[in-house]
């Protein structure tokens, strides 16, 4: 079963993929004390998109560093949908983030008050198109009711997520196929560096690539053997990924990704074509590093583990 932080990690790389946008997000808890961001952070490469949490324990946190109103906590108290909303606006604000979730509630097994037993808690989300809260009663001990409200923190987060990329249209969107093609030799991977005579991505990272105009495998010999100069001999396919969708607005594009792993026999033949500048040989997991062109990492991703 894929974590939650897993798969919103993913939520993220797809949205990322058809907007060119990657989401900020980031947490201001309070009685799970800092679990949901520890969970967050256990995903590799989640340094990209999270940028940060506030654990506000105490009211005075909650008012003096965050900015949640007194009157508001005065009101409605710590443990109430209005005080998880202040908290999730207010962190968006100071963390700049795009998305920010939040809790507030009683773990126990003391702190219960009139109205309000061990186990209750509020978790807040604030986004550009949202700002609510949910309430959650928990039946657990100490422990389970913190761990249960991380985990229903991160659903709501993941539920979120889920809703705002099936909201992204591409109906306008001119589609384009084209492969992209990944060589790889003694562990590593080729990149190359576009020129800036090309008619897209000018002086970005890229693998070999190119419209397809025959079926996608052909295609993708053709692209090597015009690009680097090595032939179907020189060449294994090792796999053939499945296609990947990717949006690129300023063009009004959608790109559609038909992605390749060949290993070379003999890298020494390779010579680029005036396409490329620069050419690299990295390991998949330097790719991060370089400023690439739109979806490189996840059409990566589709062909190498």
């Amino acid at each position: 079963m894929t974590a939650l932080q897993d798969e919103i990690a993913q939520l993220l790389r797809e949205y990322q993929a058809k907007t060119g946008k990657l989401l900020k997000i980031g947490t201001v808890e309070s009685a799970t004390g800092g679990r949901i961001s520890d969970k967050l952070t256990n995903v590799p490469g989640s340094s990209d998109y999270y940028k940060g949490s506030i654990v506000s324990y105490s009211n005075e946190a909650k008012t003096e560093i965050v900015g949640v109103k007194r009157q508001t906590l005065k009101t409605h108290g710590a443990v109430s949908s209005e005080t998880a909303i202040e908290m999730a606006k207010a962190g968006r604000k100071l963390l700049k983030l795009d998305i920010c979730i939040s809790d507030t509630g009683i773990a126990g097994p003391t702190g219960a008050t009139s109205g309000k037993p061990v186990g209750l808690f509020y978790l807040g989300i604030s986004a550009k198109d949202t700002n609510m809260a949910k309430e959650h009663q928990f039946q657990g001990n100490r422990e389970q009711n913190k761990q249960k409200a991380a985990e229903m923190a991160l659903t709501l987060l993941k539920e979120y997520l889920q809703n705002r990329l099936s909201e992204v249209t591409d109906s306008t969107l001119e589609e384009k196929h084209v492969v992209t093609c990944f060589l790889e030799h003694g562990g590593k991977i080729l990149i190359l560096r576009r020129s800036s005579r090309v008619s897209t991505y000018r002086r970005s990272w890229a693998g070999v690539s190119g419209y397809i105009e025959t079926n996608d495998i052909d295609q993708a010999f053709t692209e090597i053997s015009e690009e680097t100069e090595l032939y179907k001999k020189d060449l294994k396919l090792i796999k053939k990924g499945s296609p990947l969708e990717v949006i690129d607005k300023n063009l009004s594009r959608k790109w559609i990704v038909h992605p390749f792993l060949f290993h070379v026999k003999a890298p020494e033949k390779i010579k680029t074509d005036w396409e490329h500048t620069e050419a690299k040989w990295i390991k998949p997991g330097e790719l991060k590093k370089y400023e690439t062109v739109p979806g490189l990492a996840e059409t990566l991703a589709r062909v190498i583990k």
